[in-house]
C-alpha cells in the first residue's frame, strides 16, 4: 500500500555528477534509508573510492576518502527525482458542505465533496508539520491535504475530479517534490529521506 521507489538511473546520474564534481557523498543513517549496499554500489560505479561499507548500517558514517574534498548530504537530488513516496487510495467517502475532517476538525469541507483516504501516514515518514499547506499528486493533478496528518493515512478532498479506489498517490516525486515537502515540514530532505519507515516498501526500479 506504501512504496518508496527509487529511480536507479536517476540516482546513477545524480552520484556521477557528484563524483565528477569531486563530492564525498554522505551515506549515514543506511544511506539516507534507501539502504546502503545498493547506494554504495552505484556509487563505486560512479567512481567513488574509500570506505564504502559500514559495520553498523543504521548508524555508521559511511564516507568516501573526504580529504580535500566538500560533503554532499543530498547525493540523491539532481535534474530528476530518484525518490518517489506512493501510496494507494483505500477509501473515497462523498460528504456534505461543512464536513468535519481529521484531528480536531480544523478542516471543514467548503462544498458538498469527495474525500480520498491515503494509507500512509506519520508512522510511515509523512511529516505531521507539513499540514496545512501540503499536496499531493493524485488523478492527475495536486490535491491539498485535508485536516491534520494522522498516523496511518491523510485525507484529500478531490472535490469533484475522478478518483478511483486503489489509485496510486505520489506524496512526493516529481510534483509535489521533496524539496517541497521540506519546505511544508521545515525539515531538510535528509531527514525526510531518512524518517520513510521500514514497512514503506523500497523498491528499486
Amino acid at each position: 500500500m506504501r512504496r518508496a521507489r527509487i529511480d536507479t538511473q536517476a540516482l546513477a546520474r545524480s552520484l556521477s555528477a557528484a563524483a565528477s564534481h569531486h563530492t564525498a557523498v554522505d551515506l549515514r543513517f543506511n544511506a539516507y534509508g534507501l539502504g546502503v549496499s545498493r547506494v554504495s554500489e552505484l556509487a563505486r560505479d560512479a567512481g567513488f573510492t574509500g570506505a564504502m561499507t559500514s559495520p553498523d548500517a543504521r548508524e555508521g558514517c559511511v564516507l568516501p576518502e573526504t580529504q580535500g574534498k566538500s560533503v554532499s548530504e543530498n547525493w540523491w537530488s539532481g535534474e530528476s527525482p530518484s525518490v518517489f513516496f506512493e501510496a494507494d487510495v483505500i477509501s473515497l467517502k462523498r460528504v456534505a458542505s461543512g464536513s468535519p475532517v481529521s484531528y480536531g476538525y480544523e478542516y471543514r469541507t467548503a462544498g458538498e465533496t469527495t474525500l480520498a483516504l491515503v494509507a500512509a501516514g506519520f508512522s510511515d515518514g509523512v511529516p505531521r508539520t507539513a499540514s496545512p499547506g501540503a499536496e499531493i499528486f493524485l488523478a492527475g493533478r495536486r490535491f491539498p491535504i485535508a485536516g491534520r496528518i494522522a498516523m496511518d493515512q491523510v485525507i484529500v478532498d478531490v472535490g469533484d475530479h475522478p478518483v478511483t479506489l486503489g489509485e496510486v498517490a505520489t506524496i512526493w516525486g516529481d510534483s509535489p517534490s521533496v524539496s517541497e515537502w521540506a519546505d511544508w515540514s521545515r525539515r531538510p530532505e535528509a531527514a525526510l529521506l531518512t524518517h520513510l519507515a521500514s514497512r514503506v516498501e523500497r523498491q528499486w526500479v
